[in-house]
């Protein structure tokens, strides 16, 4: 019956149905485009203003004391979360950026656009500004007009990545002041305690404080580790033979059966970051990598520090996103799908 009542279409129908979803495919390519050129300004003020930020840190940690710059980070990164709170709670439309900004085209992937009315759709899509980045720098606020709420998307995405930045300092401060107090408690017990066996000493778990996590308290099933390991395996994460799911659960269990040989410190960067903004671990995953000696880097036999780390993570930043850092992002979304 169905068949019978398809064939009673004209072939003009058919015609008409094929130019139709050609064109909605057009308009669908230009709209991107547009929102591609608009991105491109975007992230160039965004990656200025974020490396004007951190090289102004860096640049009083070379004359100040540690007491003196851990009070201005603590302080700037207070100012930080305020803004952002401020900002969230008065333009609700662009919540969603922060779990997207880490892709080169956020503005295109993530729903803010969606959440636009016709008119402010209109604006993005089909607006032009002769407004220039030197322009920008004057007023941040000069390309509101033209595409509504990019100034704000500009500052959370600017106090998003500043406030990491300065976490991040933070957390390699206090590993560094937690291996020299561990470094002069151990001169001290080999001279009081002779008898203590060092080397069982050093394979018993690190008692610490509340605030002191070296696991990754990460919440992934079995299911969703598999996915993982595809996902490993599919960009090549590291070096030798594919990894398989007893391999990695090992090293979300903080017990690795044999520590991996990286092939690219910015996909791992990539890979455990967004794992973290999406609370599948915990926010210091780089003290966990580093603690308990996970991966070896590229070159030599040496293990991954949190400098390494971090230093990769940056130069995620800094470059067009690759393929791969795309297919990690896509894995890692898609592992909502396969919880219990």
């Amino acid at each position: 019956m169905f068949r019978n009542h398809l064939l009673s279409f004209s072939p003009c129908f058919f015609v008409s149905l094929h130019h139709e979803r050609k064109s909605q495919y057009h308009m669908m390519n230009e709209q991107e485009q547009a929102i591609a050129k608009i991105q491109q300004t975007m992230s160039r003020c965004i990656q200025e203003s974020a490396r004007t930020l951190e090289d102004t840190i860096e640049r009083k940690a070379e004359v100040l004391s540690t007491e003196e710059m851990t009070e201005i980070e603590r302080s700037e990164y207070t100012r930080a979360l305020d803004e952002l709170a401020i900002i969230y709670a008065q333009y609700p439309a662009v919540r969603t950026i922060k779990e997207y900004m880490h892709l080169p085209n956020f503005l295109w992937e993530s729903t803010f656009l969606e959440s636009l009315t016709m008119e402010e759709k209109r604006k993005w899509f089909h607006s032009h500004s002769l407004a220039t980045y030197d322009d920008f720098c004057k007023d941040n606020t000069i390309f509101d007009q033209t595409f509504p709420y990019f100034s704000i998307i500009y500052k959370i995405i600017v106090n998003e990545r500043y406030a990491d930045y300065l976490k991040q300092r933070w957390e390699a401060r206090e590993l560094r002041t937690f291996e020299i107090a561990g470094e002069v408690a151990a001169v001290g017990n080999k001279t009081e305690i002779q008898s203590i066996d060092k080397a069982e000493e050093d394979k018993q778990p690190m008692v610490t404080g509340p605030a002191d996590r070296y696991t990754f308290e990460h919440t992934l099933n079995d299911e969703q580790i598999e996915s993982l390991v595809d996902c490993v395996n599919e960009v090549r994460m590291f070096k030798g033979g594919e990894v398989t799911f007893e391999q990695l659960k090992s090293i979300f269990d903080c017990n690795p059966i044999t520590p991996f040989k990286s092939n690219n410190n910015r996909l791992i960067a990539f890979f455990f970051d967004q794992l973290s903004n999406r609370s599948y671990i915990t926010g210091n995953w780089q003290s966990v990598i580093a603690r308990n000696s996970l991966f070896l880097s590229p070159q030599k036999d040496s293990y991954l520090n949190q400098n390494d780390i971090s230093a990769a993570l940056s130069r995620v930043r800094d470059i067009h996103m690759e393929k791969k850092l795309e297919k990690i992002n896509l894995y890692i979304r898609n592992l909502k799908g396969l919880s219990e």
